[in-house]
Order: structure tokens, then sequence, then C-alpha cells
């Protein structure tokens, strides 16, 4: 027996206190809070905001009926469902996120055990349907679905902290005793060259010529020719970045949603998502002859009194190409 005990304690003692150590200790995650993208001048595209994740586990739970009572009538969740949470023997069961801090302070206040309140966050984008394309939107674990949310998750996410609690072998926790909290580490802030008061007006120029032309969209975007900086990149009609799986009034008009499946609905949303500007191709038209002109009268081939004569057609090589006004424009200076 007395080689038994010292094998235990003395040669094996590392390997049973880690084991100890690890039943009665419990581990909470603490949400990082997301970095914050700005615009060129330092105005925010999205933001966070306060909210907290409600969670439950089960050993240390004395009053299962008061608090699936609780956690319906505040939750406005169905009896259903938070019952066979309560219910469920595991280590932690969370029951909702993006809880309201209103919300989740009335649950606290109820005291009841084995319900954790924990501090979350939620994105938000105070400009709604800004740029909403380009900045794209996270998911409810708060990690980037789409655009630059998740082309630049990696450093806007930061780093979750932890709160470990002391619990018996039965994983109730043990009153008064020590609590050991990890602090989280805010994610990193990213500055865009987008300007919202020039992609404001583009967007309002955007709109005005989806109504004009009775289009299905418009993509427009501004750059620094410069430089290639982008000053506004718009996709109209956008989405509602704080709602993103609802459809627009645009979408509405040309689907009928209802009779949708939900194959058919999650392909649309991925066509709300999308970014024309940076996915679609054109042919590039009437716009490529800024850089035919511009060729031109580099190489002195033209100048600006230089005459032409539209007869409607153009022959090139082996084929007639024609204009888009077939009876011709007659003749033209090349202003």
């Amino acid at each position: 027996l007395t080689g038994r005990v010292f094998y235990l304690m003395i040669l094996n003692s590392e390997h049973y206190a880690l084991a100890a150590e690890e039943l009665h200790e419990r581990e909470r995650p603490i949400k990082a809070e997301r970095g914050r993208i700005y615009d060129r001048n330092g105005v925010i595209l999205a933001d966070n905001m306060p909210v907290c994740t409600i969670s439950v586990i089960h050993n240390q739970i004395t009053d299962a009926e008061q608090v699936i009572e609780v956690l319906c009538k505040e939750l406005g969740l169905s009896e259903e469902y938070v019952r066979k949470r309560v219910e469920k023997y595991s280590s932690m069961e969370r029951i909702k996120t993006n809880v309201d801090k209103e919300i989740a302070d009335k649950i606290r206040a109820y005291e009841l055990d084995g319900v954790m309140v924990d501090e979350d966050y939620r994105r938000y984008y105070p400009y709604e349907t800004l740029a909403s394309k380009v900045l794209g939107f996270t998911g409810s674990d708060n990690q980037g679905i789409v655009g630059l949310e998740v082309k630049y998750d990696y450093w806007l996410q930061g780093d979750n902290g932890k709160i470990l609690t002391l619990t018996t072998a039965h994983g109730v926790e043990i009153p008064n005793a020590a609590e050991y909290r990890e602090e989280p580490i805010r994610g990193n802030d990213v500055r865009l060259s987008l300007d919202v008061v020039v992609q404001s007006y583009a967007e309002q120029a955007a709109k005005r010529a989806l109504e004009a032309k009775g289009a299905n969209s418009v993509s427009l975007i501004v750059m620094n020719p410069k430089n290639g900086e982008i000053y506004a990149m718009v996709n109209v009609p956008e989405y509602n970045l704080n709602e993103p799986y609802t459809f627009q009034a645009a979408y509405e008009e040309q689907y009928d949603i209802v009779s949708m499946t939900a194959e058919e609905k999650t392909e649309l949303l991925n066509q709300m998502w999308r970014n024309p500007c940076i996915s679609d191709t054109y042919e590039p038209g009437s716009a490529f002859k800024i850089v035919t002109a511009t060729a031109a009268l580099e190489h002195n081939a033209i100048s600006l009194s230089s005459t032409f004569h539209c007869p409607g057609y153009k022959i090139v090589e082996d084929r007639r190409i024609r204009c888009h006004k077939t009876a011709g424009h007659g003749s033209q200076t090349f202003v």
C-alpha cells in the first residue's frame, strides 16, 4: 500500500495533478471585440455593439423548471427548444447569442444557478446599405462571411479571452473560489481608401441611372488615376448590412421570393451579396474610346481639329463593323 501511494503521489504526481486540474476547472470564452473599419477620413463604416450570450451548465442548475420558464419568457424561445438544451448533459450548452444587453441584465437579475450571461459583441454598420457589397458582413460567431470582412478577417477578429472557474468533480461551481480571467485582445482596425462622401454621391448617381434606364443593376467605380486608390465602389441595388438575409425591395420586385425553394433563395442571396465590380466582366465598348483617343493624341496621329466621316460602318480587314447609329454620324470633328 505504501509503495502504491508513493507511485501515485510522487512518481505520477504531475499526471494526476493535471488530470485533477482539467476536471475541476471550467473554461468560458470571452469574445474579443472585432476591429473597426474606417474610411480614408476616419469615419466608422463597421462598428461593434455590445450584446450577450446566454448559456447553461447542466450540473450547476438547481431548479430546471424555473430556468426554462425564465429563458422562454425573456428570450422569446419555445419551451421545447429551451428544455432540450437545459436537460442536455453537457459541459455547457449555448441557448442564444446576440442578446441585447438590457434583456441579458434582466436574466442576470434572476440569479439563476447554472445560467451564464457572457459579454459579447455584434457587428453594426452605421450606414446600413452604403458600400454593402464592398464591406460584406459577419456571421453569428462574428467571423467574416463575404467582402472585406472576410478578406481581412485574420486581422480584424482579435484573440478571445477566457474565464476559468473551479468546480467539483460533478461540475458544480465551488462558491467563493478564486476565478482566473484572461482578458481578450481587441482586433486590429482597417482603414480603407473609400471616402464616405464620394461613395454617397456615387450611389445617388447610380440610383438615378438605374431608374432612368430601367436597369436591373448599376455598378460604378471612382478611382484616383494617379495611384489607383478607390474612392467609391457602388453596386446598386445594395443590401442592408445589418439585415443581410433580408431581400431588398428591388429583388422582391424582380423575383417571386415567396414561392422559391431554400436552394433558390440561397442562390439569390449569394447573387445579392456578390460584388459585380470585381466579380464580373463586361465588354468595355465606348468606355474604351478614352484609351484609344489618348493613345492617338499621344502619338500625334490626330489633333483636336482632326475630322472624320462616319458612314455607319468601318471596314477592318475582311469584316464590316457597324456603328450603333446605322445611318452614320456623317462628318465629325475629333472632339
